[in-house]
């Protein structure tokens, strides 16, 4: 009786039973809380210092998904809907997403039991890239929020939606402050005198850095010297690309399309990298 009496579901969250309501609700607390804004969370609802939300759509992404990734799932919905409410907007739709939508990078690894159906293949000159898709997120003024199908379910016009969020990519690219380094030796030599880099690194504060590598001609003629640009060329006549990696969210690497430099990336990007490397074409 007991077992049938804790999967009941809850009378104001349908979709969850009683006890995974609850859960439910202390995230949704301790999301309002990390986002500094007061809120009251009760039943199905929360009355917060912006103004009232329904629960129901947390309930309805979290009721399919593994538990482990409900921390992610919430902190998500809970920032949509802060927004919906300062923006005046209850949900994105083709008409309000053009302007902050931008694509991005995402590895299979942050998709957190999230459904992204929407989200389109990455293609390297080899073809399809594995374990990484090209997704969409909400470039606001202080955060960059990917956007899983939910978020997305009133907005038609994909190709206009990613065909702007591409632009937004290219606005952050040419904004974003940028820090590089040369790392490794290619053939020219070695040591510091006469030495050619086999690959440059490319670091930002931008979250968006790692996704840069979806504007393959502007990352090669921005950051890949003249040297390593012939080298790519000679080098990887069956590919004319450039090969890029991204070990982590804020990092690329950038380099000819050879065996030297792949190496060399393999060796910095470790086990989990956002982007393994991949040749491009430009």
């Amino acid at each position: 009786m007991g077992l049938f009496s804790r999967r009941r579901p809850d009378p104001d969250l349908q979709a969850l039973d009683a006890g995974s309501a609850e859960k439910v609700r202390g995230l949704v607390r301790r999301s309002f809380e990390a986002l500094g804004i007061e809120a009251r969370v009760e039943g199905g609802h929360v009355d917060s210092s912006l103004g009232s939300l329904s629960l129901e759509p947390v309930a309805r992404e979290c009721a399919d998904q593994d538990r482990r990734s409900w921390p992610f799932i919430v902190d998500e919905v809970v920032k949509r809907m802060v927004r919906s409410l300062v923006d005046g907007a209850s949900q994105l739709s083709d008409a309000t997403i053009l302007e902050h939508a931008v694509v991005r990078l995402l590895p299979d690894a942050e998709r957190m039991g999230r459904s992204f159906r929407y989200a389109r293949p990455l293609a390297g000159v080899a073809g399809p890239v594995d374990g990484v898709v090209v997704a969409l997120a909400w470039d606001g003024e202080e955060s960059l929020d990917l956007l899983n199908d939910a978020a997305l379910s009133d907005v038609h016009d994909m190709d206009a939606v990613f065909a702007a969020g591409r632009e937004n990519l290219v606005a952050d690219f040419r904004a974003a402050p940028v820090q590089t380094s040369d790392v490794g030796v290619g053939a020219g030599g070695v040591g510091v005198d006469g030495a050619v880099p086999c690959v440059v690194e490319v670091s930002s504060p931008s979250w968006l850095a790692a996704s840069w590598a979806l504007l393959p001609g502007e990352v090669a003629a921005r950051f890949l010297p003249s040297t390593l640009a012939a080298s790519s060329v000679s080098a990887s006549q069956d590919t004319g690309g450039v090969l890029l990696a991204a070990p982590d969210h804020q990092h690329l690497l950038v380099g000819p399309a050879t065996e030297e430099a792949r190496a060399e990336m393999s060796r910095r990007v470790g086990e989990s990298p956002v982007l393994s490397p991949t040749v491009f074409g430009v």
